[in-house]
C-alpha cells in the first residue's frame, strides 16, 4: 500500500472489501487474528504492545490496523482475494486510506463469499464448516467459479435446505470432472511459517506460486507438497527458492 494521504474518524460505518483464512476453527484475517461471530473486530498494534508504549490504532507512522480493499477489483489486483473466502464488511473507528486500501480500527462483516474448491466434499464436515460462518448472522454466497471476478454471479447458501442439497450434488459434479486432491493452477497453498501462497504454474515436478506480491515467484518440488484432509488444502514446508517472476521460467 502507498503512503498515508489522511487519517480521519468518518461519522458513520462504510464498506469495504477483504479476505479472511477459513479453517477448521473458524476464519481469521490473513496474518492470523481471529474473528469472533457477533463481536466487532478491533485492531491492535502489536509492535506498540510488544514495545510497551501505545497508540492510537490505525496510526499514521505505523502498519496497525484491519486491513481491507476499497472496491472488490482493488482487493484482486493486490493479489489478496484468492488467498481463502473473501466478502464486504463494514469499517469504522478511525481510518487511514491508500492508494488501493484501508486501515481500519473497527470492522464487521456484511457478506461472506466463499469458492465452490474450498468446500469440504464430506457432508458432515462442511456443514460444521459453514455452520461457523452463519454465526456472525450474514448472508453467505457460494462463488461457483475458482476464481474471483467483478461482476460474477454467485449463488446464496441456505445450509438447511436448497443451499446444502445444491452444494453436494455440485461438489460431486466437480469431483467428477477434476480428480480429488490433484494440485493445479489457481490452487491455495499454505506455505507453512509463510502464509497463503497462489499456485501460478506447475511444470513436470515443479510448482510455482506466488504470495502477497505478484511480481515475486516461488519455487517448490511438487514432492515437497501435501495436501491436508483436516485443513482441506496443500501445504508445504518453507518458502522455497524465491525470484522475481519477470526472471523465472513461467509465462
Amino acid at each position: 500500500m502507498a503512503a498515508v494521504p489522511d487519517t480521519y474518524v468518518p461519522p458513520e460505518p462504510f464498506v469495504a472489501y477483504r479476505a479472511w483464512n477459513w479453517t477448521t476453527e473458524g476464519i481469521t484475517s490473513l496474518n492470523g487474528a481471529r474473528w469472533t461471530p457477533k463481536v466487532a473486530f478491533e485492531a491492535k498494534c502489536r509492535a506498540a504492545e510488544l514495545e510497551m508504549k501505545s497508540h492510537q490504532v490505525p496510526d499514521p507512522s505505523c502498519t496497525c490496523g484491519m486491513y481491507a480493499g476499497i472496491t472488490m477489483q482493488h482487493l484482486i489486483d493486490i493479489n489478496y482475494i484468492q488467498r481463502g473466502i473473501h466478502g464486504e464488511v463494514s469499517l469504522w473507528g478511525r481510518l487511514c486510506r491508500h492508494t488501493l486500501g484501508w486501515r481500519a480500527q473497527y470492522a464487521y462483516p456484511n457478506f461472506f463469499v466463499v469458492p465452490m474448491n474450498m468446500i469440504p466434499f464430506d457432508i458432515t464436515e462442511a456443514k460444521r464448516r459453514l455452520d461457523m460462518l452463519t454465526e456472525f448472522g450474514i448472508d453467505i454466497w457460494l462463488q461457483p467459479e475458482r476464481e474471483a471476478r467483478v461482476g460474477q454471479e454467485n449463488i446464496p447458501l441456505w445450509i438447511s435446505d436448497f443451499g446444502l442439497s445444491w452444494l453436494i450434488e455440485k461438489r460431486k459434479d466437480w469431483y467428477t470432472r477434476k480428480s480429488a486432491h490433484t494440485l493445479a493452477k489457481g490452487d491455495r497453498i499454505a506455505a507453512l511459517g509463510g502464509g497463503i501462497g497462489i499456485v501460478a504454474e506447475i511444470k513436470g515436478g515443479d510448482m510455482y506460486y506466488t504470495m502477497f506480491n505478484p511480481n515475486v515467484i516461488y519455487h517448490k518440488k511438487l514432492k515437497d507438497v501435501r495436501w491436508n484432509e483436516r485443513n482441506w488444502r496443500w501445504e508445504t514446508t518453507g518458502l522455497g527458492f524465491m525470484r522475481k517472476l519477470e526472471q523465472a521460467d513461467v509465462h
